[in-house]
């Protein structure tokens, strides 16, 4: 009889824990989200999927799917951007009556300052039952898009300094070195200093500056520059911090890029003294500003030099 008991004790208690394991796998479970990853078909762009550093302003494209785990469909679903804890914006907020749900979403990284913004997805189902993911995007500074060089000194015919200029990568040349084909073609302008023509910057292609050097006559690349002075000054020059402004900086001055030389003493196209700006394009067609900053005159002239500082649009990469 005790064993009967001792059975039926031994049946209740797995009654209970079956019961109770039931009842477990019967609650609902929240819906589940999951980042996109591959690329986006529409862009062309890899999709973020999980923290990433960009530029500020960068564009890129983020997807997930929210799905229900329950008999219930999903009712909300929430994405909001959170920079720094000081700034929150709602991209997504949407009631639904789906079990799943996929979306992609184009954007942009913070565009003011770096920092760190953290992108959150919540939905929540029919059930109340909720589920949330992140990512962070650290936004760091941008590429300007342009090239700024300093106190670039140049020296006429006779000086000891370099007398050419490349103004993409801010390197001076001396004559000698400029017999090089790859060197010639990155030159975009040469100074001399002369009674005529006073401090003098001019593109390879005037055939005017084959009298102070002839060598250029022979060169096989010459680049042709384009030049015209402006109104612009030294404050306006310093405002000059990317791309645009600068490209927006010279549209609006109103010049027309028309000269391949730029003398001190002729007055077409105009002559410059310290202080003045000049714009200029190049062959492969980057834009930029030229501020003087001294002209030195010596005797003779060919030791005289000149002194400026530039900045200019960066080649395509």
């Amino acid at each position: 009889m005790k064993k009967i008991s001792y059975l039926l004790g031994l049946l209740a208690v797995a009654g209970v824990l079956f019961t109770s394991c039931a009842k477990d796998e019967e609650e609902p479970l929240p819906p589940t989200i999951t980042f996109l990853g591959g690329v986006h078909p529409g862009t062309g762009w890899d999709r973020v999927d999980g923290d990433v550093t960009l530029e500020v302003g960068e564009p890129f494209v983020f997807g997930f799917t929210a799905q229900s785990k329950s008999d219930k469909n999903l009712s909300t679903i929430k994405v909001t951007r959170d920079y720094e804890n000081v700034s929150q914006t709602t991209v997504l907020d949407s009631a639904v009556s789906v079990s799943s749900f996929t979306v992609d979403i184009e954007t942009i990284a913070f565009p003011n300052n770096p920092g760190s913004e953290v992108f959150t997805i919540k939905v929540t189902d029919k059930n109340g039952l909720s589920t949330s993911a992140s990512f962070t995007i650290t936004t760091v500074p941008g590429d300007p898009g342009i090239s700024s060089y300093t106190n670039i000194t140049l020296g006429s015919y006779t000086s000891a300094t370099n007398s050419s200029f490349a103004s993409i990568t801010g390197e001076t040349f001396s004559m000698t070195e400029a017999q090089d084909a790859d060197v010639q073609a990155k030159i975009d302008w040469v100074y001399f200093h002369g009674a005529t023509y006073g401090h003098t910057v001019m593109s390879p292609t005037n055939n005017n500056l084959y009298a102070v050097y002839p060598q250029i006559e022979n060169w096989t690349n010459k680049n042709n520059t384009l030049f015209a002075k402006t109104a612009l000054n030294q404050a306006a020059y310093d405002l000059v911090t990317d791309k645009n402004i600068l490209i927006l900086t010279i549209q609006n001055t109103g010049v027309t890029l028309n000269s391949n030389f730029f003398s001190e003493l002729i007055s077409n196209p105009g002559g410059f003294a310290v202080g003045d700006v000049l714009a200029f394009e190049t062959h492969t067609g980057n834009r930029g500003l030229l501020i003087i900053k001294e002209v030195n005159s010596a005797s003779p002239n060919g030791n005289s030099t000149i002194k400026y500082d530039i900045k200019v649009e960066n080649p395509p990469k």
